[in-house]
């Protein structure tokens, strides 16, 4: 494995006043494991345990990249930590719509995954999940990433829950992630057509109400950065200021965007770049490294898991305190 390999450095794709306790951007990614064929969920749990889902499994990784697989699935799609140590697994299942098109089955779940690689339903109901989001009450939303429909599963619903509409507002959504303020819930939009597929990357912003149900779904960024669409805006990360961090897919970058830019300042920056088909974002937690982003790259990348140093602390998976609401 090429543990810590540095790539050359990057060619400057967008320029930004260095920050404090941050680098210059972009700055260079780092390779930090390379010895799955394919990836796209990560996450850690509420132990700062890294996990990963990569060929068609659940993996837990260790800081040197070494990898204990804890459950098989049929495909490994978006992860999130719940509980004390468990990790919640998106799974299209045997069927989804890039392959079988109106002739899938409803047969997408979400699997609770335990330490000791036990696995159950905790999500049915779904044609195609994809990103997982727990929220403050311990509910969780669920993508669908192949239709316009984000889903919700209400805290202690038990084992097979079926899985509610939460909201229809946002166009083939992938990444979540919710704002410091629990107000905000950001949503990538990844496609503008399937059947065929035609990639697309947008920024949505859905107001999250006091009972957790969705408001208004509004789209608040194209995502151009260094004069370049995103192609495929994926997974999502946020940090501790609010500013939200887009794994731009087909484009190989990560792209931030910033609520706060003032007038006549960028929105949207190149983090980093060269780590084709970039999937699913996670900032370091536990053991791991707190100022960096950890990083999946689908089967058409080669699986590789990258770290990218970029200066900053992001909010935890599992926040252990919810900011008080105005």
């Amino acid at each position: 494995m090429k543990h810590a390999a540095l790539l050359p450095v990057l060619a400057m794709l967008a320029s930004c006043a260095t920050l404090p306790n941050e680098q210059a951007y972009p700055v260079e990614p780092i390779l930090f494991t390379d010895q799955f064929e394919a990836a796209e969920g990560i996450t850690f749990n509420g132990a700062g345990e890294l996990h990963v889902g990569a060929n068609r499994a659940v993996w837990r990784l260790d800081t040197e990249g070494n990898a204990v697989k804890l459950a098989d699935l049929d495909s490994n799609l978006g992860q999130a930590g719940i509980g004390a140590r468990d990790v919640l697994a998106a799974d299209f299942g045997p069927t989804n719509i890039f392959n079988n098109g109106d002739e899938q089955e409803l047969d997408g779940k979400v699997f609770r995954v335990a330490p000791d690689g036990t696995r159950t339903v905790a999500a049915q109901g779904i044609h195609d999940p994809n990103a997982i989001l727990v929220l403050p009450d311990g509910s969780f939303l669920v993508s669908d990433d192949g239709l316009d429909a984000i889903y919700r599963v209400p805290a202690g619903a038990g084992q097979g829950a079926v899985a509610e509409l939460w909201t229809s507002g946002v166009p083939f959504p992938n990444g979540m992630v919710l704002s410091p303020d629990n107000r905000t819930i950001w949503v990538a939009q990844i496609f503008s057509q399937v059947g065929p597929v035609i990639l697309d990357g947008k920024l949505w912003a859905v107001e999250l109400n006091e009972d957790m149900s969705a408001g208004e779904a509004r789209m608040v960024s194209e995502l151009v950065a260094g004069g370049v669409k995103a192609k495929g805006a994926d997974g999502l990360a946020i940090d501790a200021r609010g500013r939200v961090y887009v794994a731009d897919n087909n484009n190989g970058r990560v792209l931030r965007y910033d609520p706060a830019a003032k007038d006549g300042e960028s929105a949207v920056i190149v983090i980093a770049a060269g780590m084709p088909h970039i999937a699913s974002l996670v900032f370091g937690e536990g053991e791991f490294d707190h100022l960096s982003l950890y990083a999946t790259t689908t089967f058409r990348g080669g699986g590789d898991i990258w770290r990218i140093p970029v200066g900053v602390r992001g909010l935890e998976v599992l926040r252990q305190e919810a900011p008080v609401r105005r």
